[in-house]
């Protein structure tokens, strides 16, 4: 997986250091299933989605909903395990952050993302 990281351009604050892109269908499918926590700075951006689930998940997450221009849609900050959360209409991919993250970065609807690649992996 590709490593970026996720700066608000909007606020100028650093969302995260080491952002994993999921593209293939099992990165996307997968998720954060099975891993037992998000490290401060980890996160998870998933492209051309508009829904995630917390389904058998151990830990709680920082939603952010992002449109095709990066501009954020709509924010979910900490949402527990087994719970479902839905962009709007015009979201285009979807980044998990740990918790907390939002609390400290104060991101609304509105705020441009921008990510920057560390490392590609084939």
């Amino acid at each position: 997986m590709s490593v970026f990281s996720a700066v608000n351009v909007t606020t100028e604050k650093k969302l995260g250091k080491r952002i994993s892109k999921a593209v293939t269908f099992f990165q996307r499918t997968w998720g954060l299933l099975g891993r037992k926590e998000l490290k401060k700075d980890e996160g998870l951006y998933i492209p051309k989605c508009r829904s995630i689930h917390t389904f058998f998940m151990r830990f709680t997450i920082d939603v952010v909903f992002i449109d095709g221009d990066n501009r954020i849609t709509r924010v979910v900050p900490s949402l527990v395990p087994f719970r479902i959360a839905f962009g709007p209409r015009n979201t285009a991919g979807v980044l998990e952050l740990s918790a907390g993250t939002l609390k400290y970065n104060r991101c609304v609807a509105g705020d441009k993302i921008s990510f920057i690649l560390i490392r590609k992996e084939p």
